[in-house]
């Protein structure tokens, strides 16, 4: 089966299970998901492990455009009224869940650095499931803005744990040997450029875009100028070593605090971009083992367990201390559960850096990640909804 036929394969047989899915009131993204996991190693195997490689393009140029679209919560007018509310609610939420989690590891008999790194990969929500389960419900309002907020500073919150982890366990290597302080510099060093470098990354290729914007009003043109602008962020991402994920959310916030027309080039790319999201969950489907679901163990419920209570009791408690909504403090945490994408690279990043900690915790986090992939959409659908009834 060649990649063309399994890019055909991919996009009809989403169509069909988003279909399927809405008479149980599952959310399409579900549906991608599970047809990928039907095509892929774990199922029928029409498309291997070689074939979703080759696909993998497609997921990262979908990524980029998700977190492009989700950039625009920060909007400065927009962000100067909620941005610290923003902050501090999803830092409640995220220290919740993180910390559950470590306490939940250590309790389990797992080493403190095994429970450090689960407690900081705790942390994130997956952005691309979230979005697509918003849009799908056409949410508006108050909640559909804080979720979205949460989200993205969710993300940059879990990259900064992560890189505070790693810095701590490098130091613990070998305190006050010259080796461990330039593990220590090199630690503190790639966080920063993995944020800051990514920030300015997307900035220029930002102002690129917006300058660009107000000489073009076709739209075939303006889709071209957008994934154009989306494939040279992700491309130059992976030249500099750079975040991806922030370098495409300060596209979108560059892009909405500096062009008038943005809104309209947001509502051209959200008419056109269906197909790649849909190609972006069936392959991620695809690439989940179920047979890491056998392997997940007592410490994998533990995980699970812990980090559903944080982000449940998190969005509540953080919702309630900052006296938002009480659609919000209800709904709220049943729209975090989902987790993939930077859990998932981070997971990967630690087998190589951490090789003795690296199986633990991608037994742990690969199983779970099956489990919230497939109930996190289901949850924030029945939170918007909800929310909205």
């Amino acid at each position: 089966m060649n990649e063309l036929f399994s890019l055909g394969l991919i996009l009809l047989l989403a169509l069909l299970a988003g279909h399927l899915v809405k008479f149980l009131r599952v959310p399409e993204v579900t549906g991608y998901i599970l047809a990928g996991v039907a095509l892929g190693p774990s199922g029928l195997h029409w498309l291997s492990h070689q074939h979703l490689g080759a696909l993998e393009i497609f997921s990262e140029v979908a990524l980029g455009l998700i977190l492009f679209s989700i950039g625009t919560v920060f909007e400065l007018r927009r962000f100067q009224a909620t941005g610290r509310q923003t902050i501090l609610l999803t830092g409640v939420e995220a220290a919740l869940a993180g910390g559950l989690v470590v306490a939940g590891m250590l309790a389990m008999g797992s080493s403190w650095p095994v429970a450090l790194l689960l407690g900081a990969i705790a942390t994130e929500t997956a952005a691309a499931s979230t979005l697509m389960v918003l849009r799908e419900c056409r949410a508006t309002g108050p909640f559909n803005d804080t979720l979205l907020g949460v989200v993205a500073v969710n993300n940059i919150i879990c990259l900064t744990a992560f890189s505070v982890v790693a810095t701590v366990l490098d130091v613990s290597a070998g305190l006050g040997d010259t080796e461990a302080v330039v593990l220590v510099f090199n630690s503190v060093f790639t966080f920063i450029w993995q944020l800051l470098g990514g920030v300015a990354l997307g900035f220029l290729v930002g102002l690129m875009l917006a300058s660009w914007a107000t000489r073009i009003t076709e739209h075939g043109e303006i889709l071209i100028l957008l994934i154009g602008a989306i494939l040279l962020c992700v491309g130059a991402s992976r030249i500099l070593d750079v975040s991806p994920l922030i370098a495409s959310l300060a596209v979108g916030s560059t892009m909405v605090n500096f062009s008038k027309r943005s809104r309209r080039l947001f509502s051209v790319i959200s008419r056109t971009d269906p197909p790649l999201y849909a190609i972006f969950f069936v392959i991620a489907g695809a690439d989940l083992d179920l047979n890491l679901l056998s392997k997940l163990g007592t410490l994998g419920v533990v995980y699970i367990a812990a980090r559903s209570l944080g982000k449940l009791g998190g969005g509540w408690l953080g919702a309630r201390w900052l006296g938002m909504e009480s659609g919000i403090q209800r709904n709220l945490g049943s729209a975090l559960l989902s987790q993939a994408g930077l859990a998932i690279g981070l997971t990967l990043g630690i087998g190589n850096r951490y090789p003795e900690y690296g199986p633990t915790v991608a037994a742990v986090v690969l199983g779970a990640v099956i489990v919230f992939e497939l109930v996190g959409p289901i949850s924030t659908r029945f939170a918007v909804l909800r929310e909205s009834s």
